[in-house]
């Protein structure tokens, strides 16, 4: 028994000593159990530990994992959406502008007599005084001034002045201002030169050739003294205007470079007018029936911005300040010629000129009974132009 055969033989004193040594074994093994025990407990801890941070870990990449995928795929949402949106805009950007033009400036039809001109100006005049006095004094006033009036109502002055300026000779002896960075507008119904004679008529109403002719001239040579009146007047004395009253092309051509420009006849396309006026050109253009005229018309082209281009509508002020685009323009324009500042010397177009232009009838918003016809080889249908 733990090395001890017969404790009956010990005396009290050993067998107290051998019972100290028995408890002090039995503390050793318990002491020895309880490292055991901490040991596997601290084990137990590190291991579960770095379980946690395995499990930890893993769930952390696994997050990652998902949250690339689900960046990507946003990404790639909104890739494919900035794409399509700057696919949209370049798509947008390129289109061809069209231009929002108020159909109240558009020009109208004639009343069809006097008649029928007092009518309109009549419904008119509930609102406008001065319409009601014109409408008093109608016996003064001629048919085409009134059916012109009832359709454009820019020329209400003019026509309140028509009695007292009518009778007073316009020689157009006088030089306009010059000072100008574009080309000026000039209207056919202004009073310094509305009530000149010209092609069987008055400026007012017959003379949009002259007069943006007369625009292109004062702009390229910085100089005054060719006002629609003078132009008017050239182009009655060289023979532009027939018995009929219309104005033949050549006064664009031959005409043009006889003043001291350089006129280039231009095909109808876009990127030929915006090279032109880039190049510091004045377009010309005739225009048939549209939304200009009902009989024919010449337009001044003098700009060109944002996709619309400018013009200058001798018979309408409205109409010159508002952009138009190439679609609709175009559509309208029978001939276009770009004039420069040139030398005056004749050019191989404007020695042709008369054997290659059409007779326009150059009548404002009247209404044209004569037809022209083209002499041209490719169009001989008849033209008219105001």
């Amino acid at each position: 028994m733990d090395g001890y055969d017969n404790e009956e033989q010990l005396t009290e004193a050993e067998l107290e000593d051998i019972k100290r040594e028995r408890a002090a074994a039995r503390r050793r093994k318990l002491a020895a159990r309880e490292r055991r025990r901490k040991k596997r407990r601290r084990q137990a801890i590190i291991r579960c530990s770095i379980l946690l941070v395995a499990v930890i870990l893993i769930l952390f990449i696994i997050v990652k994992i998902i949250t690339g995928i689900v960046g990507l795929f946003t990404n790639n949402k909104k890739s494919k959406a900035t794409t399509e949106e700057i696919s949209t805009t370049q798509q947008i950007t390129t289109e061809a502008p069209v231009a929002e033009i108020d159909e109240a400036i558009l020009a109208k039809d004639l009343p069809a007599d006097r008649d029928a001109a007092l009518a309109l100006l009549q419904t008119q005049a509930q609102t406008d005084t001065d319409i009601q006095g014109i409408i008093d004094n109608e016996a003064v006033y001629p048919d085409i001034l009134l059916r012109n009036l009832a359709a454009n109502s820019e020329l209400k002055q003019y026509t309140i002045d028509y009695i007292a300026k009518i009778n007073i000779v316009f020689d157009g002896n006088f030089n306009m201002d010059v000072s100008m960075s574009e080309v000026p507008l000039f209207l056919q119904y202004d009073e310094q030169w509305g009530y000149a004679d010209y092609a069987n008529d008055l400026v007012a109403f017959s003379g949009s050739a002259p007069t943006c002719l007369s625009m292109a001239y004062t702009y390229l040579k910085q100089d005054g003294s060719m006002n629609p009146i003078k132009v008017a007047d050239y182009s009655t004395e060289k023979g532009y205007v027939d018995e009929q009253g219309e104005t033949n092309w050549a006064l664009m051509t031959e005409g043009a470079t006889a003043l001291g420009l350089q006129s280039d006849t231009l095909t109808i396309t876009e990127d030929d007018m915006k090279t032109a006026l880039e190049e510091g050109k004045v377009i010309i253009c005739s225009v048939a029936p549209g939304d200009f005229t009902r009989t024919g018309s010449f337009l001044v082209i003098k700009a060109y911005k944002d996709g619309l281009f400018y013009i200058n509508d001798p018979t309408s002020q409205a109409r010159s300040n508002v952009g138009w685009d190439f679609k609709r323009l175009s559509d309208q324009i029978t001939n276009m010629w770009a004039l420069s500042n040139g030398t005056g010397e004749e050019t191989d177009n404007a020695a042709n000129a008369n054997s290659d232009s059409t007779d326009v009838k150059d009548t404002s918003n009247t209404d044209a009974t004569s037809t022209t016809q083209a002499t041209t080889a490719e169009d001989d249908a008849s033209q008219t132009a105001n």
